[in-house]
C-alpha cells in the first residue's frame, strides 16, 4: 500500500447506499472495507470489484449489534491496510411500517440494535484507533430525513435516525472540545432507491410496505446520492442534507416549535399518509 492512500470502512456495504459508496470510493482510488451481515452477496461484491479496480477491497462479515465482530472489523481493518481514514456508519434497516402501539417491543428493538447501537458499537471501537494516528480522519453517520423530521409508520425509524443525529452533533463538540483528530458528518438524506424494506419486510403480505417499497424503488438513485456524500464529505461539511426537500422540512418543523403549533405535515409525510389510506381501502 503506498503512503498516505487513503482507506473507508463502510457497514451494510452489499448493498444499496453502502455498496454506491463504495464504488464511490474506488473510483477516488481508496481502498474499501466492505463490511455486512449478508455473507453471500458481500462476497460476490468483494470478488467483482477485486477483479475491475486498482484500489484493494477486504471483505469482512460482520453483524453490527455485535461488539464481537466490530472488534474483528476493526482488527481486520488494521492488520490489512494500517490505517482508517473514513468510517461510513450505513448499516441500517426500516423495521416495520405500522402505528407504534402495534409495533412489539422486539420490533423497536431490532430497529434501535441496528441503526443506534450499530454506529455506537462502530465509534466505541474504532475512535480510540483513529486517536492514535498520526493523520486525521473521518466519521459519517448515515441518518435520513427522518432523523430530522418524523411521520405516521415511523415511529421506531424516526427515534433511531433522530438519535444518530444527536449522537453525531455530541460527538463533534466532545472531539472538538479534547481536540481529537476526528471529523464528522451526519447524512440526512430523503428517500432513495435502495432495498432498505427488504430486510423489514413481514411475514405476511402487507399491502402499505409493498406500496412504499415501490415509493422507494423510483426515488434518487444511491449512485448519486452516494457520490453527492463524498463529495460533501471531501469538504468536511458536518450536516449533509442531498435533497432541497429535508432543508424545507427542518424550516416548516423549526417554525411550528417556536411558534409552539401542532407539527408540520410535510410532503413526505402526506405521501405516506395517502399511501396507508389507499392500503386500508385495497
Amino acid at each position: 500500500m503506498e503512503p498516505n492512500q487513503r482507506v473507508a470502512v463502510i457497514t451494510g456495504a452489499a448493498s444499496g447506499i453502502g455498496l454506491a459508496l463504495t464504488e464511490g470510493c474506488l473510483q477516488r482510488g481508496i481502498h474499501v472495507v466492505m463490511a455486512d451481515n449478508a455473507v453471500n452477496k458481500l462476497c460476490d461484491r468483494v470478488e467483482a470489484f477485486n477483479e475491475g479496480t486498482k484500489a484493494a477491497v477486504l471483505g469482512v462479515a460482520c453483524d453490527v449489534t455485535k461488539i464481537e465482530t466490530i472488534r474483528d472489523l476493526a482488527k481486520q481493518a488494521y492488520n490489512r491496510f494500517g490505517r482508517v481514514d473514513w468510517l461510513f456508519n450505513n448499516a441500517g434497516i426500516s423495521g416495520q411500517l405500522a402505528p407504534l402501539w402495534e409495533l412489539t417491543s422486539e420490533h423497536i428493538r431490532k430497529v434501535m440494535d441496528i441503526n443506534l447501537h450499530g454506529a455506537i458499537h462502530c465509534l466505541q471501537t474504532f475512535l480510540p484507533l483513529m486517536f492514535k494516528q498520526q493523520h486525521r480522519s473521518h466519521i459519517i453517520n448515515i441518518a435520513s430525513v427522518y432523523g430530522l423530521c418524523s411521520g405516521s409508520q415511523m415511529a421506531a425509524y424516526a427515534m433511531s435516525k433522530q438519535a444518530m443525529v444527536a449522537l453525531s452533533e455530541s460527538l463533534y463538540f466532545d472531539l472538538k472540545r479534547l481536540e481529537k483528530p476526528v471529523d464528522v458528518s451526519v447524512v440526512c438524506p430523503s428517500f432513495v432507491s435502495t432495498q432498505l424494506l427488504s430486510n423489514s419486510a413481514p411475514e405476511q403480505e402487507d399491502k402499505l410496505h409493498y406500496l412504499v417499497a415501490q415509493l422507494i424503488a423510483r426515488s434518487r438513485s444511491s449512485d448519486e446520492l452516494a457520490a453527492h456524500i463524498l463529495h460533501e464529505v471531501e469538504k468536511k461539511t458536518f450536516y449533509i442534507l442531498p435533497d432541497k426537500e429535508v432543508k424545507a422540512y427542518c424550516e416548516e418543523r423549526t417554525k411550528a416549535i417556536i411558534e409552539q403549533t401542532d407539527p408540520h405535515q410535510h410532503s413526505l409525510e402526506k405521501i405516506i399518509n395517502a399511501l396507508s389510506k389507499r392500503a386500508m381501502a385495497d
